[in-house]
């Protein structure tokens, strides 16, 4: 069992190297320190936001406020092109992720259910691996 652990964290490692994980996270410094204003509008957009969907939905009274906030604070941090890179190499990134992950798990057993590429598990049934 150490071992299999082990190899985890080997990988694990091996994950953290890939040169486009560095890059995610040297995008996403640059967001941080770039776009600091945006971002500390965004997230107070999103609690207001947060808080209205939790007191009454679109019946609270300021419903339609809350979201016109979010909406502009998300559409003005969202296409800031460093933005839209980091998620397009999330994107990407998680794809591979994907497919590791389904390799793996092909070569425990045929039976284990995985996600296709757009997230839905598409076999029934369940685990016969013994």
């Amino acid at each position: 069992m150490t071992d299999m652990i082990m190899q985890a964290y080997n990988v694990l490692d091996e994950i953290k190297a890939d040169p486009m994980y560095q890059s995610i996270k040297t995008f996403d410094r640059l967001i941080t320190s770039k776009y600091k204003e945006e971002i500390k509008v965004f997230n107070e957009a999103n609690k207001v936001y947060n808080q209205v969907m939790a007191e009454g939905g679109t019946y609270h009274p300021d419903f339609k406020e809350a979201v016109k906030t979010f909406s502009q604070a998300k559409s003005n941090l969202y296409q800031k092109q460093e933005v839209v890179q980091y998620f397009e190499m999330e994107k990407q990134f998680q794809e591979h992720l994907n497919d590791f992950l389904t390799q793996l798990s092909q070569a425990v057993s045929n039976h284990i259910k995985t996600p296709n590429k757009m997230g839905i598990v598409t076999k029934g049934g369940s685990c016969h691996v013994r």
